[in-house]
């Protein structure tokens, strides 16, 4: 008794629909109106809730849905009638018909469920509602045998759990209850119209319909010949009952929990293979053939990533399904493009921080070199003591060298971090002055107050400046260098001019933009300059270029 107790649990949702089926029979069956049809119907009724597909069973309903639901249900039993049952049966054969089945032998259970349900429909509501004679005996034979139907339903296995609340395709519940009233239709008219019996008329009818089903389905098949028809059914067949928002935001759940584009894909076909009508799916990944799942002897072969892929049904695959297992595998494909893609930039944008700040300390170490070249070049032409010109320089500049070396190696450790390091403009303004003074450069100011400034910024932009102009000094003798500062509580001006030849017209529009071509270095200095200066909220131009005066200026805020 217990293990019988523990099978019926385990079918649980057979059950419900057995009993479902079975009250509503012995309402059908038994005198419409009379008490104990009305306690059957109102038992059916609360059997369907519990059962029905279409709503989630732990939705909460709000209290005035739920008292309509109380008042439609009790005026069907307290007014029932064969008309209202005609309508219900209608309905129930369209939910019925439009239930998306998981397996062989769930179709086969529903399709049980449906000739239940029709047969209840045409031999015990429409002779009922239109006075059809029928035989004592033969009503008698088919009440009892339809009331033993249901129990069959217990007999199949548990279905699987539902994955999507919606189980039910509306075209199909729309085609089976329209077919059924068409069958019934046409036999009524048949039977009127030729005065035969109800049940001869039902079999032409049956008939009739059956081979017009048999040519409307030749019509569908690609072997047919009619193929514009056949892609105009299946278009209209997209949506077999996997609700695509819920698809998507599982999709975008997995992007979101896996960081690898492999452990994404991989979620994603095992959560594919939870859908209720799919058994199993076969992938190559890594050279070799994964399965999950189940084979079977329905399957359909894709790809995705250019890699093939099989996926395994219960049921054959028509046109529609094909569309719809393709749809389903191009978003996949779309997402796993996607996260492709998101590690590459992730993996450029690193490597375009270290190409940047690579470029930057290079121009930096390069500008050093050609500050300590000047001060070998004056060491060499220096002939006096110990106490000379030149031992005094270096003494100046050595202690700014390792300070410059210290940064580089600073920056190479941490290449995306933008330093700010911050130092009073005064300050800064006569350490650039005595570390140029001996090299022939015109330093002026207008310093109003004593704001902080970037010093890694200011340094590296200026010290990059006056190196090129001392450089440009090289080839073209006797030329000025100059450099002024403006500074205030709120805004900075910094500019850097010699008196040669104007910068070719080329040349001049590339700068800040792009590399340019150099005789003395990598030609991208003014390049990181400029970017430098943009990531810290300050902008270098060129402000004059014409031979005689060509000025760079640096602008921006204090704040």
């Amino acid at each position: 008794m217990e293990h019988l107790l523990q099978s019926l649990l385990k079918r649980r949702d057979n059950l419900l629909l057995a009993m479902m089926l079975e009250s509503l029979h012995v309402a059908i069956w038994l005198d419409i109106g009379s008490p104990l049809s009305r306690a059957s119907i109102l038992v059916h009724f609360g059997l369907f809730l519990i059962w029905q597909p279409v709503q989630r069973v732990d939705q909460r309903y709000a209290w005035y849905n739920s008292m309509i639901f109380i008042v439609l249900i009790l005026a069907f039993a307290y007014w029932i009638n064969w008309w209202f049952v005609f309508v219900w049966l209608i309905l129930l054969i369209g939910i019925v018909g439009g239930r998306v089945v998981t397996n062989t032998r769930e179709r086969y259970m529903y399709l049980l469920v449906m000739f239940f349900l029709v047969s209840d429909f045409l031999i015990g509501c429409i002779p009922e509602l239109f006075s059809l004679p029928i035989h004592v005996s033969i009503n008698f034979s088919l009440n009892y045998a339809l009331a033993l139907l249901p129990l069959v339903i217990l007999f199949f296995p548990p279905s699987a759990t539902r994955n999507f609340e919606v189980s039910v395709d509306l075209l199909h519940a729309l085609t089976a209850s329209l077919m059924v009233s068409l069958l019934a239709l046409a036999s009524l008219v048949i039977m009127y119209h030729t005065g035969t019996d109800y049940f001869t008329a039902l079999i032409q009818s049956l008939l009739a319909i059956a081979m017009g089903l048999f040519g409307i389905s030749w019509l569908l098949s690609p072997h047919s010949g009619f193929s514009g028809l056949s892609q105009l059914w299946s278009r209209s067949l997209l949506n077999i009952g996997t609700p695509f928002e819920q698809w998507l935001s599982e999709l975008s759940e997995l992007t979101r929990k896996h960081q690898s584009a492999d452990e994404f894909l991989e979620s994603a076909i095992q959560k594919l293979v939870t859908l209720p009508w799919l058994a199993g799916v076969c992938l190559k990944m890594n050279d070799e053939m994964v399965a999950y799942g189940k084979e079977t002897r329905y399957h359909i072969k894709l790809t995705i990533n250019d890699q093939p892929l099989i996926l395994y049904t219960e049921v054959p695959i028509s046109g529609a399904f094909e569309l719809h297992c393709l749809l389903l595998i191009q978003l996949i494909e779309y997402f796993y493009n996607a996260k492709v893609n998101e590690h590459e930039l992730a993996k450029q944008a690193h490597l375009q921080a270290i190409y940047e700040t690579g470029a930057r300390i290079t121009h930096d170490i390069k500008n050093l070199l050609q500050s300590m070249h000047s001060l070998v070049s004056i060491m060499q032409a220096d002939t006096e003591s110990s106490n000379s010109r030149a031992i005094i320089i270096l003494k100046k500049q050595f202690p700014y060298f390792i300070q410059r070396l210290e940064q580089a190696m600073n920056k190479l450790q941490t290449p995306q971090q933008i330093e700010r390091d911050e130092i009073y403009v005064k300050d800064w303004w006569q350490e650039l002055q005595s570390r140029f003074r001996d090299l022939d450069i015109s330093f002026e100011s207008d310093i109003r107050g004593d704001p902080l400034i970037p010093y890694d910024l200011l340094d590296s932009v200026t010290e990059n400046l006056l190196e090129n102009a001392i450089a440009k000094r090289k080839s073209e003798p006797g030329i000025r260098i100059s450099s002024r500062l403006y500074a205030s509580e709120t805004d900075i001006r910094l500019s850097v001019c010699d008196t040669g030849e104007a910068i070719p017209h080329d040349i001049a529009t590339a700068l800040f933009r792009g590399a340019v071509r150099s005789d003395n270095g990598l030609g991208i200095g003014l390049l990181q300059a400029g970017k430098q200066a943009e990531s810290l909220g300050y902008k270098l131009i060129l402000k004059e270029n014409v031979t005689g005066k060509v000025c760079f200026e640096l602008v921006g805020s204090t704040n």
